[in-house]
């Protein structure tokens, strides 16, 4: 499917709209000038300026062509298959990585993308490659940057 930038560009304008309604309450930081709105509220003014640009250039560049088109890929099951398969995998993992964690429900999903993808042929290959990023992206994830990762059946084992 591909999406026009005027639909883009109002689509990041109402966003940023949100977000500035959504830090209106948020407090000032003592002994500062700034507050806790202040990161979110910038990402938001260049978001807005951005989606203005997107307009744009949309209205621009539409030349009388649709919003909305629907591509060929629409109409390859195997394709369709692969974007079902990864909203299917993000599903599970939101689902199950409390109780299973975060490597166990990485490596679920990693390898069954792989699988999937790549081909069953290259199992091997695909194991590997699920085992060394998820153990990678715990590692990363939770001890260079304290992102508190869930550790499920795993609790006793984290490190």
């Amino acid at each position: 499917m591909k999406i026009n930038d005027v639909l883009s560009g109002i689509f990041f304008i109402l966003f940023a709209g949100l977000i500035f309604f959504l830090t209106k309450d948020f407090r000032l930081m003592p002994g500062q000038n700034y507050g806790a709105s202040f990161f979110p509220r910038t990402i938001a003014t260049a978001m807005g300026l951005l989606g203005v640009i997107l307009f744009i250039q949309g209205r621009r560049s539409r030349d009388g062509t649709p919003l909305i088109q629907v591509l060929d890929w629409v109409s390859s099951p195997r394709h369709v298959a692969n974007f079902l398969l990864v909203i299917g995998a993000l599903i599970f993992y939101i689902t199950f990585s409390d109780e299973l964690g975060f490597l166990i429900t990485g490596f679920i999903c990693l390898f069954s993308l792989l699988l999937w993808l790549r081909n069953p042929k290259y199992w091997r290959g695909s194991l590997a490659l699920s085992v060394v990023s998820t153990v990678a992206l715990q590692i990363f994830f939770g001890q260079f940057l304290r992102v508190p990762l869930p550790w499920g059946l795993l609790q006793e084992y984290a490190w």
